[in-house]
């Protein structure tokens, strides 16, 4: 009878075990993806500040945060990450007259998480190069 007891305790903590890492996984997967929507709002739009509302998860698996710009809970906007997108990517949902408003590019482009990386990865090799580039330069060795 006791082992009984035991192995149902055991079989209790492993399900409580399990059930608190896919918690911990699951708030660090939507922390990281905020981060990708503010840097995606922030390279592509004229903003000041992004405030985070809520996040749900509707019955088709949509991943779905919600929030505001610049402290106005106007200008609103909506993110989603679809089941087949591993990370998010662009926005599809903000107010018409807050894009046209702040859009920092011409005719309404706007770039991908993905190319706003890349852009900043090549931003930082260039000025990486160029600041090993003046550490060898022989100007600073005058005869």
């Amino acid at each position: 009878m006791k082992t009984r007891y035991k192995f149902l305790i055991a079989i209790g903590i492993i399900v409580v075990g399990i059930a608190g890492l896919n918690r911990y996984s699951y708030n660090n997967y939507t922390n990281k993806q905020k981060e990708r929507i503010e840097l995606f709002f922030n390279y592509n739009y004229n903003i000041d500040s992004l405030t985070f509302t809520k996040t749900k998860k509707n019955p088709m698996g949509t991943l779905v945060f919600y929030g505001y710009f610049n402290d106005d809970k106007e200008n609103d906007f909506s993110a989603s990450i679809m089941p087949y997108q591993k990370e998010f990517e662009r926005n599809n949902v903000t107010d018409g007259e807050f894009s046209r408003k702040n859009d920092k590019f011409k005719d309404r482009k706007t770039y991908t998480v993905s190319e706003i990386e890349k852009i900043q990865h090549k931003e930082r090799r260039k000025n990486s190069e160029e600041n090993s580039s003046s550490l060898f330069s022989d100007s600073a060795y005058t005869e």
